[in-house]
This record gives structure tokens, sequence and C-alpha cells, in this order.
């Protein structure tokens, strides 16, 4: 992960004047409010045929960034390292990645993508971790992992060709909310090594998949699956679990 957000940092700077991009860097900071916000800039739109990109890079302790595109060829990508963090992307449009890396903190992540071709990436460790994400149009995939304890994540997907693979780690209280809807939809979950996690998958279209792997102690799955063709899997191994799968055809 830390040498692709350098490359996309080098790439960024090499096309800052073809491709309208905006990069926004900030380290260390005074402890009191914001580390910076990033964004389009005033280059957004100009030349370069409408390929978006935008990069903030921050280190230090209050952690708030924002990126909001709209027009075609998108990329955004946010690395925050260190404390109270946030952030949230908004992207419309053809094409495009999402790429968000937080470590250390009360990191939360807000994440609304609407167009095709569109791939989410998110990475978030230590501490309580939040993830939000919607993500609509075709051939979209999403990976999120989360580490340390009290991870939270709300995934809604809808389109065709999705794919969704979560990992949840740390001692307790993981909880992931799923939903697929569409065609060709696959989905990987895992919570390993935790204690009181809950996994709920709702997946509703053709030809779906979802499977979940939970290891600890006191964990919840639950699967409903609605349409065609649908396949669901669940291992659980430790003590204290409870599963239920709920598949329905037309």
């Amino acid at each position: 992960m830390k040498t692709s957000l350098k490359t996309l940092s080098a790439l960024s700077l090499a096309v800052l004047l073809g491709s309208g991009a905006a990069i926004a860097q900030e380290h260390g900071g005074n402890g009191h409010g914001d580390n910076g916000h990033g964004g389009m800039g005033p280059g957004y739109g100009q030349g370069g045929y409408g390929e978006n990109m935008a990069t903030i890079d921050q280190s230090g302790t209050r952690h708030d960034a924002s990126i909001e595109q709209d027009g075609r060829e998108l990329m955004a990508s946010i690395e925050q390292s260190g404390y109270m963090q946030e952030a949230d992307i908004e992207q419309r449009g053809r094409g495009g990645s999402t790429v968000i890396e937080q470590t250390g903190g009360w990191n939360e992540v807000n994440v609304d993508r609407r167009g095709r071709n569109g791939t989410i990436t998110i990475t978030q460790e230590d501490w309580e971790n939040t993830a939000d994400i919607r993500q609509r149009g075709r051939n979209g995939s999403i990976e999120v992992t989360q580490e340390d304890w009290s991870n939270y994540a709300n995934i809604d997907q809808r389109g065709r060709g999705n794919e969704l693979a979560l990992y949840q780690s740390g001692w307790g209280d993981n909880a992931a909310w799923l939903e697929q809807r569409g065609r060709d939809n696959v989905m990987d979950v895992a919570q390993d090594d935790a204690w009181q996690s809950e996994v709920y998958v709702d997946q509703r279209g053709r030809e779906n998949m979802a499977m979940v792997e939970q290891t600890g102690a006191y964990h919840e799955a639950s699967v409903t699956q609605r349409d065609r063709g649908n396949i669901a899997m669940v291992a659980q191994s430790g003590v204290g679990h409870d599963a239920s799968i709920n598949q329905s055809a037309r």
C-alpha cells in the first residue's frame, strides 16, 4: 500500500499541469483543528481531456480530508497517519479509483461513488475504524481492511459484475453490514481472531455468491439471498457462534 501511494503521489506531480490534478500535503500539525482539505484545484477540468486526479497526504494529530470529483477519468487518494482521522470522497462519472489509507486513531471513512469501472480500496488500522461506502455502476470492486478493535463497516454496492472483499480483525465488537444488488456479485468476508463480531449479508440478483469466515468467540453471521443461482458458505471456528442462511429463488 505504501509503495502504491508514493507512486501515485509521484504520478500526480508528473501530470499536474496536463490533467487538472490537485495535490495537498501536510506533515506535522499544531494539534488544533484540521490538518487540511484537498480536492480539485483551479486547474480542474482544464486540458488533459478531463483526466482528474487528487492526492492528500497528512501526518500529525487531527485530520480531516475531503475530495470531490465530477468528471471522467477519476482518481483520488487520501493517506493519513495518527490520531483523529476522517476521510470523505465523492466521485461522479466514468472510470476512476478511490484509495484511502489511515493508521492510528479514530478512523472514519465515507465514500460515495457513482459511475462505471470504479474500484475502491480502503485500509484502516489500529483503534476504532468506521467505513461507510456506497458504490453504483458497472464492474465495481470494493476491498476493505480494518484492524485492531471495534471495526464497523456499512457497504452498499449496486450494479453488474461487482466484487466485495472485507477483512476485519481485532479482539472484539466488529460489525459488517453488506448489501449487493445486481448481477454476478461476489462477496468474501472474513472476521478473524475476534470476540462478538457480527456480519449481515444481503444479496439480490442473479448468480450471487457469499462467503463468510469467522474465527474467535461469540460471533453472529446472517446471509440473505434472493433471486437466481445463489450460493452461500459460512465457516465458523471457536465457541458460542450463531449462523443463519436464508435463500429464495424465482
